[in-house]
């Protein structure tokens, strides 16, 4: 009987001294004293109970709900006003003062997609509608779906780390905008050139390349430069595609996807307004190095000839890859039909011994027309087309 008494006291006495031994909590505070949201934005609040060490129930209010409501210290706006937020322990409280603005209607980014090269960066920027204060903006949350891929920090600024993708979201309340990131060890040998004549390329492989490696920019705007698709009286000669899968360079993009229709006949080209972007082109033809390239990529699985018409009035020059002539042309060569992307280059030195040639004050001009003849259902599939200087 004594044996048990003696073990009891001394249960007693372990936890009264545990008891003695907890650090008394004698205040409380937060690491934000003023936020600004949006209606439906939402931030959080970190209390911390003082000293380190101590442990107290912390509780949140609002003085406003109607304005702004907190959960555990997660902050949402509800309407636009003013409204403090409270945390408590004991007999200790602090204060955060809210204030909530207009709902955030859209939110984009400066860039939807973008290709970035391992270790390599880019920053992301951010606009809202309507404008917000900067107190607002300061809460914007940016995510990676794959931070093994890439990584995003708290002001937008994407790193590369590895091969793969993943897609950057900016975020604030329920408002998102995303950025589809592609990341790279190595570099596809017809993006290593320089003077870049752009007509068919996508915006990920335009990121590869970089501003100061392209002369010149041809991709339809749909102003002063257009892809046009011909037309047999009052009828297109050619109907959309679908592109299924990835482009040439592996990217989830669109591409030329054109289909014959029942015209007979197919055509389409891609046209060029005058002006200064135009009469760029006069360096390739100028060029005595032999360096400047036709690049396309195309896939087929039809038996039938494809031309192509690249230059500038009475000097262009018709090309035919396929076993029939077209256009008063014979073949230049082939490719391979299995469905599949095919490269092909071809020297610009062949099209300038054929007559073509480039000056400035050109005027409005197709710079570079397709043609799939009159098979209905035929496929024009098309890809990566420009012309580029190789080192």
């Amino acid at each position: 009987m004594k044996k048990t008494i003696f073990i009891a006291l001394s249960i007693i006495s372990f936890f009264l001294c545990s008891c003695n031994n907890e650090v008394v909590f004698n205040g409380i505070s937060i690491d934000k004293t003023a936020l600004a949201l949006p209606v439906n934005g939402t931030a959080n609040i970190v209390a911390t109970v003082q000293p380190v060490g101590a442990i107290g129930n912390i509780k949140w209010s609002s003085s406003n709900s109607a304005v702004a409501t907190v959960v555990d210290g997660t902050v949402t706006g509800v309407s636009e006003g003013s409204a403090q937020i409270v945390a408590t322990v004991g007999q200790y409280t602090t204060t955060c003062d809210v204030t909530i603005s207009a709902a955030i209607t859209s939110l984009s980014l400066n860039i939807s997609s973008v290709s970035l090269k391992v270790d390599s960066t880019q920053t992301l920027i951010a606009t809202f509608l309507p404008a917000q204060s900067a107190a607002v903006t300061s809460n914007l949350l940016w995510t990676s779906s794959n931070p093994t891929v890439a990584t995003v920090n708290s002001s937008g600024k994407i790193t590369a780390i590895s091969d793969g993708t993943a897609l950057v979201v900016a975020s604030i309340g329920t408002v998102t905008a995303i950025c589809s990131v592609t990341v790279y060890t190595t570099v596809a040998n017809s993006l290593l050139g320089t003077n870049y004549y752009l007509l068919n390329v996508d915006a990920s492989t335009v990121g590869i390349l970089g501003s100061s490696k392209i002369a010149a920019d041809f991709r339809p705007n749909n102003t002063t430069q257009n892809l046009y698709i011909w037309q047999g009286g009052i009828t297109n000669t050619f109907n959309t595609g679908t592109c299924t899968g990835t482009n040439f360079y592996g990217n989830v993009d669109t591409w030329l996807s054109w289909v014959v229709g029942s015209v007979g006949w197919s055509g389409g080209a891609y046209n060029v307004k005058p002006g200064t972007e135009l009469d760029k082109l006069k360096a390739v033809t100028d060029d005595t190095s032999g360096k400047y390239y036709l690049h396309f990529a195309i896939k087929s699985t039809t038996s039938n000839s494809y031309a192509f018409k690249l230059g500038y009035g009475a000097s262009a020059v018709t090309i035919v890859f396929g076993t029939a002539a077209m256009e008063s042309t014979s073949p230049y060569g082939n490719f391979t039909r299995n469905g599949q992307w095919q490269e092909i280059e071809i020297p610009m030195s062949y099209f300038k011994g054929k007559g073509l040639i480039y000056t400035t004050g050109m005027v409005e001009t197709n710079i570079f027309a397709m043609l799939a003849g009159g098979t209905v259902g035929t496929k024009l599939e098309m890809d990566a087309v420009f012309i580029y200087k190789k080192p």
